[in-house]
């Protein structure tokens, strides 16, 4: 390896200020001159000037380039018309028009446009909140602009701009190598490749596989170790990644939640079905009008069908995304909320969670175990002289002791988590022969010596090595994490891997990281919630179980790495949730006990800050990163802590949870609710001989008891729904549907009975009358579904009861008011309108009572 690599570079004049866009780069650049790259780029080595670089981006974004970070806003209002039911609804609406009965058809079409663009405005808001609290955690990249290194947000990144790139970097774009200086990226999203690519400036064939460029670096993946700069030249739609994408049937693996939705929507469309069915049948056998009985039944099956439900879910995520930020956890996906309170394991690292994260180097100890400033003094120019990623070791070793002036590194070995090693090639000044100092784990330092340097001299290393490793035992067991260091001399400038090899081991380094005091107790009150926390680690066996039994974690099975690789992924599975603590755990190890422990149908969460917590952070339902992390581990992540706190992440689970409940809420109460009167007008269509609502009372009824669902977000939540993890349960959801359903029909029908026997109401009385209770039950049936608890014991929300409020008014009002005409509506009289708000009140109170009974049956 040499100290740094250069392709052939123009001179280093400055890309004209009023250049019009650069022109694409049609040629594999991957099998040119770096040279030639910059030129057709209209660029140089020292990158765009800002103005230019604003033209190309407006000119990316006017031809539609860049890859789109959120749907138009077209294409966002479009959506919420394109259900199937809708849409054929709407067609039958039309040619109802064409065939001469306009208004109602107008009536119909006006209301699905109110509840479309409600939905639309709603999710558009959501939309904006997020976007708002996304700027506070963006990922940005180092490019130079005027010449000048600068922060810009990736999507920012123009083809022509320049790139520094380093450790735990993401790569912004398709790039051509500039310079690089012991360059490997991890290509693993884009070619599957498990181990990192090196990657040089020579240019390679045009025929070159993509994983066989090693000129060029891709988005999508994110550098391992070293430093390059490089030349951006695809970026957006244009990219090998997007290509990628566009190519797979199912890019990423559904959410919980998602897969909770679906059941959902499942059931819905099965009981939409047979319903409707059934109902347009009876319609038609007693000889109705056929479009009046195609469009009622279409309009029931909007009716069951909770239309705003996109709407409020996106509403519920970003209150609950807003709330979390108020409590210091930022949410990149919205989606992963719901997950976030289901989490049930939570994989965590141990570095600044359970402990302080401010690592100190504690001593320096030669091989007999006394303190060493020779020692010290070598760490420090491993430490001070690497130019990959500064981890905390090399920070609190540079700290402690900076690097002698006098010394220059000539080349390295960066530290990778196979090796466990980071080798420098120093030299003093005055021309003494170089000197290879290596730091990492001490059993692989000990691994490539053979000899020990001793107060008595270099002696062979099985003299001293039982001694080394009863001090490294004593010290770990103490909570010190502890390296080893060793040193060799070269006559070479370069390092080759195999130089590691026949080294003299000089001494041990001892760092301290203390335990948190109040870890103890937040993994206590995590376990009371239901999260089992899991630690996952890098260190020495010794040292996790150390910190474990300090944080209160089971430390009678530790697992190592090669525990991990022993079994297979069945036997992992079955095995891996006998132990709290993962150790000496390599980022492939890490993800493996991921996926074992997701096999359980557990929600897993994953809290990792660093390049070899990438893949699990993936791997995992909930990815948990911090805003201090490496640029890799934050983008992979769902959700951000600004403060890397086990008690941050414990609120955060809680607001998840008081998100997932109002949710549930929502679909609890309309399901019920809509299943009820789609019943109650399935039996009303056969005993009467006329339809119980038109199409569009049955839609503007839906719109109205919709309303006060949009309030749902900011309502409160009793303190059981926060307690225990919570998750989609399809048939749960089904038995609440029907029983609740089944409640709300029986005095539907005592409602229809009254008013056709007891006033002999005609058709259009009947309607209005119905219309008026069947929003004055939905409206009031939400405020007893709402809580398990007794109704008048659960304070709601403001909001809540201020929008029912005036939706109930709405609906008493309609029948009254100038729309009445043509909704079909008319004046409901007194006495009928008395009686029907009688009757809403003796079903919330037996809804009430029957709501004890369900919840003490379902919890059995």
């Amino acid at each position: 390896m040499s100290p740094e690599r250069r392709g052939p570079l123009p001179s280093s004049r400055r890309a004209g200020k009023d250049a019009a866009s650069p022109p694409e780069v049609t040629l594999p650049f991957w099998s040119i001159p770096a040279d030639e790259v910059l030129a057709r780029l209209g660029t140089t080595a020292e990158g765009l000037t800002a103005e230019r670089a604003g033209a190309v981006l407006s000119d990316a974004k006017a031809r539609g380039t860049l890859a789109a970070s959120e749907p138009p806003a077209w294409r966002l209002l479009v959506r919420q018309f394109t259900t199937p039911i809708e849409l054929i609804l709407v067609l039958a609406t039309v040619l109802s028009g064409v065939l001469g009965d306009w208004t109602d058809a107008g009536i119909i079409l006006v209301i699905l446009a109110l509840s479309g663009v409600l939905g639309f405005v709603q999710e558009r808001h959501a939309s904006a909140a997020m976007k708002a609290l996304l700027a506070s955690v963006e990922v940005t990249a180092q490019v130079l602009r005027d010449g000048t290194p600068a922060a810009v947000p990736m999507d920012a990144v123009v083809p022509g701009d320049v790139a520094l790139l380093s450790a735990g970097d993401l790569v912004p774009g398709d790039c051509r190598v500039l310079t690089s200086r012991d360059l490997a990226v991890d290509e693993s999203a884009l070619t599957g490749e498990t181990f990192p690519v090196e990657k040089a400036p020579e240019a390679v064939p045009a025929s070159a596989a993509v994983s066989d460029r090693t000129d060029a670096v891709f988005q999508g993946t994110h550098v391992s170790s070293g430093t390059a700069t490089v030349v951006v030249v695809h970026t957006g739609a244009a990219t090998e990644i997007a290509a990628v994408s566009s190519r797979l049937v199912s890019p990423t693996t559904p959410t919980g939640f998602e897969r909770g939705m679906t059941a959902f929507g499942l059931l819905l469309a099965r009981v939409m079905l047979v319903l409707v069915g059934v109902i347009l049948l009876v319609n038609l056998v007693r000889d109705r009008s056929v479009l009046d009985s195609v469009l009622f039944a279409l309009a029931l099956a909007v009716g069951v069908t909770p239309q705003l439900l996109p709407a409020i879910v996106s509403i519920s995520l970003a209150h609950g995304a807003r709330a979390l930020a108020r409590k210091r956890v930022i949410v990149r996906r919205l989606d992963v909320i719901e997950d976030f309170g289901a989490m049930r394991v939570l994989c965590s690292d141990k570095t600044g969670t359970m402990t302080e994260g401010r690592i100190e180097l504690g001593s320096a100890l030669a091989c007999d175990g006394v303190e060493s400033s020779a020692v010290a003094d070598l760490a420090a120019l491993n430490a001070g002289l690497q130019r990959g990623w500064k981890n905390p070791i090399d920070q609190a070793i540079v700290r402690a002791r900076p690097p002698e002036e006098d010394v220059v590194a000539l080349d390295e070995l960066p530290y990778d988590f196979q090796r466990k090693r980071l080798s420098v090639l120093t030299r003093r000044a005055g021309g003494a022969e170089p000197l290879m100092v290596t730091k990492g784990a001490l059993s692989d330092v000990l691994d490539v010596c053979t000899h020990a340097r001793t107060p008595t001299g270099v002696v062979d290393l099985s003299e001293v090595a039982e001694q080394v490793q009863r001090t490294f035992a004593t010290l770990s067991a103490g909570g010190f994490r502890v390296l080893g260091l060793a040193t060799r001399s070269l006559p070479a400038d370069r390092l080759e891997l195999t130089d590691e090899s026949q080294m003299t081991f000089v001494g041990l380094l001892t760092f301290a990281d203390p335990v948190k005091p109040d870890a103890p107790a937040v993994v206590r009150r995590l376990r009371d919630a239901g999260v089992s926390v899991r630690m996952v680690t890098g260190d020495n066996r010794l040292v996790a179980a150390h910190v474990a039994a300090a944080v209160g974690l089971d430390i009678s099975r530790v697992w190592t790495g090669s525990d991990i690789d022993a079994l297979d992924d069945a036997a992992l599975a079955a095995t891996v949730p006998t132990a709290d603590v993962f150790s000496e755990m390599n980022p492939l190890q890490k993800e493996r006990v991921v996926h074992a422990l997701r096999s359980h149908g557990d929600v897993v969460g994953y809290l990792g800050d660093g390049i070899n917590d990438a893949p699990s952070l993936h791997a995992a339902d909930v990815g948990i990163s911090v805003d201090t992390a490496v640029p890799v581990a934050k983008q992979s992540a769902a959700i951000v802590l600004l403060d890397k706190e086990l008690e941050v992440l414990l609120r955060g689970v809680h607001e998840g949870r008081r998100t997932f409940a109002n949710t549930m809420k929502y679909i609890f109460m309309t399901t019920s609710a809509n299943f009820g009167n789609v019943l109650s007008m399935a039996i009303a269509a056969v005993v009467l001989p006329f339809l119980p609502l038109l199409a569009g009372q049955i839609l503007f009824v839906n719109l109205l008891s919709d309303l006060p669902a949009a309030a749902i977000a900011t309502d409160r939540v009793d303190a059981h729904q926060i307690e225990r993890p919570q998750g989609w349960d399809t048939r749960l959801i089904a038995r609440y549907m029907v029983v609740f359903g089944a409640l709300s029909t029986v005095f539907d029908l005592t409602t229809f009975a009254v008013l056709r026997w007891g006033f002999d109401a005609d058709a259009t009385d009947f309607r209005s009358a119905w219309f008026v209770g069947s929003v004055l039950t939905e409206v009031g049936v939400l405020f007893v579904l709402r809580t398990r608890r007794p109704a008048f014991r659960s304070r709601p929300s403001t909001p809540l009861v201020l929008i029912s409020i005036v939706v109930a008014a709405v609906a008493v009002a309609t029948p009254y008011s100038g729309v009445a005409g043509p909704l079909g509506l008319a004046a409901v009289p007194g006495p009928v309108l008395a009686l029907v708000v009688l009757i809403t009140l003796g079903y919330l109170v037996a809804t009430d009572r029957l709501k004890k009974v369900f919840w003490r049956v379902a919890s059995r």
